[in-house]
């Protein structure tokens, strides 16, 4: 038998009894909870799965044990009453919790387990400065800004903040690299640097919102380690994510686009996290109600769905997909609109790009169609608002009954509208303008580009205004702010 043979046969037998273990063992004990049920969870993503299921005994003992080891994340144990604490699955797999149900966390014991130790430490530390917080708050409301009691009462808060982030920095430094630190790193955010603005600036305030949103947008992800896959089973992640994608970028679709690529190229070589995020961005904006998006979900499955980077959509869903980007892919905000060539019910054509106005409202609509009778009459008044070298109306009749669509303009007075039909689908309307519903409602520039679609007659109402002078901006901006 060679040398390195026999090496391999000893590692064999010694790895075991140094305690080298490839399995789980969680002991745990609720004094005052016996011959119940309780489950071992664990976060992913947003969601929560069960992992494990046991029985205590009369004495409220039990354990939770596998023949392999847990991934590593947050794990939580669930009661009957649906009441849950923390625990931190990482390297130590195999320990012993105990506590009640009066107070989970306050009465939590640990043995074992270096980690969570330290984690309950960390906890019952955050709760107790919690409650300072909140002692402190409440007695500002009692004092007005010019006494001196709201100076003191907030270097409080300040020594508070501070003692907080010492205490973070301090439980980081001793948990490097375990599960603990790096969760914990993970909830920091970007620190905004001061910066001095010229006397001479007017407005000050836009100049630091500015800068915090720039420095928040370079560096809102320095503390996550998108290679580090633990990550995806802790409650930090999915909202680090969320918080970023929905309530830190401006939401135009192509600043979007930009940080959706470089956060999914951090996940490179690991399979899970890309897959995972991947799937968050798609889902996320494919049911945004937000006007635009469409155009990042068209990207996705350019760059991701619809090529070899993805293996996890069956041919069924492949094909749907492509179908459904199709569709959206001609009328995208910012995008040319197709131009329709159409007849007018006086047997003439009337040409969408031939129209010579500033705005053109591109309406789908029946006369049939209960939600087009609300919006309709709406629309054409409006209509009547603006001259027509402004805003003009050109009126697509979705359907085939020519006498029905006549007789419901003439006696509407929408006669002044540009109405037009195509009762064999010469112009594959639907397919360009992704029409499966009435009314859809779609905004032209003078230059024919789509600025707005699928919208409510307030919404374009809003548009013109501002557009065409009727009302200033920066007044509606003021008045989102107060």
């Amino acid at each position: 038998m060679k040398f390195k043979d026999i090496l391999s046969i000893l590692a064999l037998l010694i790895f075991p009894i140094l305690g080298f273990s490839q399995s789980y063992k969680i002991d745990v004990k609720i004094s005052d909870l016996k011959e119940k049920e309780i489950y071992l969870g664990y976060y992913y993503g947003d969601k929560t799965y069960v992992s494990d299921t046991i029985k205590l005994n009369a004495k409220g003992e039990g354990t939770f044990k596998g023949d392999s080891l847990l991934d590593q994340g947050v794990y939580i144990v669930v009661l009957p009453s649906k009441n849950y604490f923390d625990v931190l699955i990482g390297d130590d797999q195999e320990f012993y919790v105990e506590t009640s149900t009066d107070n989970l966390i306050q009465n939590l014991k640990i043995k074992g387990s270096e980690e969570n130790s330290a984690f309950k430490d960390f906890q019952q530390f955050m709760m107790n400065k919690q409650i300072e917080s909140a002692n402190i708050q409440k007695e500002l409301q009692k004092y007005n800004e010019e006494s001196d009691s709201i100076k003191i009462l907030k270097d409080q808060l300040k020594d508070l903040s501070n003692e907080v982030q010492a205490h973070w920095d301090k439980t980081i430094a001793e948990n490097n690299g375990k599960l603990l630190g790096v969760l914990i790193k993970a909830m920091k955010n970007p620190e905004i640097p001061e910066i001095d603005i010229p006397e001479d600036i007017e407005n000050k305030d836009s100049v630091r919102w500015f800068h915090s949103y720039k420095h928040n947008r370079q560096h809102y992800f320095d503390h996550i380690n998108f290679s580090d896959e633990r990550f995806l089973r802790t409650p930090i992640f999915h909202k680090k994510l969320e918080t970023f994608f929905t309530k830190t970028l401006i939401q135009d679709p192509d600043t979007l686009i930009t940080y959706i690529d470089k956060v999914i190229s951090k996940t490179e070589g690991k399979e899970e996290m890309f897959q995972y995020i991947v799937r968050y961005f798609f889902n996320t904006y494919t049911q945004s109600n937000i006007m635009g998006m469409d155009k990042v979900v068209v990207h996705l499955a350019d760059h991701y769905y619809l090529t070899d980077k993805v293996d996890w959509l069956d041919e069924e869903n492949e094909k749907k997909l492509k179908e459904h980007v199709a569709k959206l892919r001609f009328n995208l905000i910012g995008n040319l609109a197709q131009d329709l060539k159409m007849e007018t019910y006086n047997e003439e054509y009337a040409r969408l790009h031939d129209v010579n106005a500033k705005y053109t409202l591109v309406y789908f609509w029946e006369p049939n169609c209960g939600h087009c009778k609300k919006v309709t009459p709406k629309v054409h008044e409006l209509y009547h608002e603006y001259d027509r070298s402004e805003f003009e109306v050109f009126a697509v009749y979705t359907q085939t009954n020519k006498a029905e669509w006549e007789k419901y303009v003439i006696e509407n007075g929408l006669d002044d509208w540009i109405n037009v039909w195509d009762p064999y689908n010469l112009t594959n309307f639907r397919f360009f303008y992704n029409v499966y519903s009435t009314p859809t409602i779609y905004l032209l520039d003078k230059n024919k580009k789509i600025i707005a679609k699928r919208i409510g007659e307030e919404t374009v109402r809003n548009i013109l205004e501002i557009e065409l002078g009727k009302r200033n901006i920066s007044d509606e901006i003021k008045k989102e702010h107060n």
